[in-house]
Protein backbone atom coordinates (compact mmCIF):
# COMPACT_ATOMS: atom_id res chain seq x y z
CA UNK A 1 0.00 0.00 0.00
CA UNK A 2 1.34 3.43 -0.94
CA UNK A 3 1.39 6.17 1.71
CA UNK A 4 -0.17 9.58 1.14
CA UNK A 5 1.50 12.57 2.78
CA UNK A 6 -1.00 14.71 4.71
CA UNK A 7 1.22 17.45 6.12
CA UNK A 8 4.50 18.24 7.81
CA UNK A 9 4.44 18.70 11.58
CA UNK A 10 6.29 21.24 13.69
CA UNK A 11 7.05 21.09 17.41
CA UNK A 12 5.54 23.74 19.61
CA UNK A 13 4.91 24.45 23.29
CA UNK A 14 1.48 25.10 24.75
CA UNK A 15 0.88 27.89 27.26
CA UNK A 16 1.15 25.25 29.98
CA UNK A 17 4.58 24.14 28.66
CA UNK A 18 3.40 20.89 27.05
CA UNK A 19 5.15 19.92 23.79
CA UNK A 20 2.84 19.30 20.83
CA UNK A 21 3.02 18.88 17.04
CA UNK A 22 1.03 20.95 14.54
CA UNK A 23 0.63 21.25 10.78
CA UNK A 24 -1.75 22.70 8.20
CA UNK A 25 -4.19 20.27 6.58
CA UNK A 26 -5.85 22.95 4.41
CA UNK A 27 -6.16 26.76 4.38
CA UNK A 28 -8.98 26.45 6.93
CA UNK A 29 -7.84 23.59 9.18
CA UNK A 30 -4.80 22.29 11.01
CA UNK A 31 -3.78 19.09 12.78
CA UNK A 32 -2.66 19.20 16.42
CA UNK A 33 -1.07 16.17 18.13
CA UNK A 34 -0.67 16.12 21.92
CA UNK A 35 0.68 13.46 24.27
CA UNK A 36 -2.18 11.63 26.01
CA UNK A 37 -1.95 13.05 29.52
CA UNK A 38 -4.89 10.86 30.63
CA UNK A 39 -3.28 7.52 29.70
CA UNK A 40 -4.13 4.94 32.36
CA UNK A 41 -3.13 1.65 30.69
CA UNK A 42 -1.06 0.28 27.80
CA UNK A 43 -4.28 -0.01 25.75
CA UNK A 44 -4.76 3.78 25.83
CA UNK A 45 -3.16 5.75 22.96
CA UNK A 46 0.15 7.54 23.54
CA UNK A 47 -0.96 10.61 21.53
CA UNK A 48 -4.28 12.26 20.65
CA UNK A 49 -4.79 14.07 17.30
CA UNK A 50 -7.17 17.02 16.99
CA UNK A 51 -8.49 18.81 13.92
CA UNK A 52 -8.70 22.55 14.62
CA UNK A 53 -9.66 25.65 12.65
CA UNK A 54 -6.75 27.32 10.87
CA UNK A 55 -5.22 30.35 12.54
CA UNK A 56 -6.25 33.78 11.22
CA UNK A 57 -2.77 34.61 9.92
CA UNK A 58 -2.76 31.36 7.93
CA UNK A 59 -5.71 32.46 5.76
CA UNK A 60 -4.85 33.40 2.15
CA UNK A 61 -4.78 37.15 1.48
CA UNK A 62 -7.57 36.91 -1.16
CA UNK A 63 -9.82 35.17 1.40
CA UNK A 64 -9.12 37.90 3.98
CA UNK A 65 -10.01 40.59 1.45
CA UNK A 66 -13.30 38.82 0.58
CA UNK A 67 -14.21 38.70 4.28
CA UNK A 68 -13.39 42.38 4.78
CA UNK A 69 -15.49 43.30 1.73
CA UNK A 70 -18.52 41.65 3.35
CA UNK A 71 -18.54 44.15 6.22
Amino acid sequence: MESIKLTGLWKGKSKSGETFLSGKISPTSRLLVFPNSHKKSEKDPDYIAYLAPGQEEEQPMAWKQEQEDLF
